[in-house]
């Protein structure tokens, strides 16, 4: 799906987050992807952050993402996390 210049997709078991205006990705296998999300609020905006989970925590290092959604945006944006969801709870690579 894109917002704005990005592009949030899900490649195999890595959740990918690209840009169309420059060279910044970030890429989070399923296993370890988190998500939070603020909203909506009085807009019907919805505010959501990508990083890496450790435990119950959410990392927003470095490399982070942060995006603000409309309704609609969001509930692609959830039909995604799901995937992603089910990618990760399908069990490891067989390899």
């Amino acid at each position: 799906m894109r917002v704005d210049q990005l592009f949030l997709r899900l490649d195999g078991r890595v959740f990918e987050v690209l840009s169309a205006e420059s060279d910044y990705q970030h890429r989070v296998h399923v296993d370890v992807v988190g998500f939070a999300v603020k909203g909506p609020d009085r807009k019907g905006t919805y505010k959501v952050r990508i990083g890496i989970l450790d435990g119950e925590e959410l990392k927003l290092g470095a490399t982070r993402t942060q995006v603000e959604l409309d309704a609609a945006q969001f509930e692609r944006f959830e039909r995604l996390v799901a995937a992603a969801k089910a990618a990760r709870d399908a069990g490891p690579d067989p390899w």
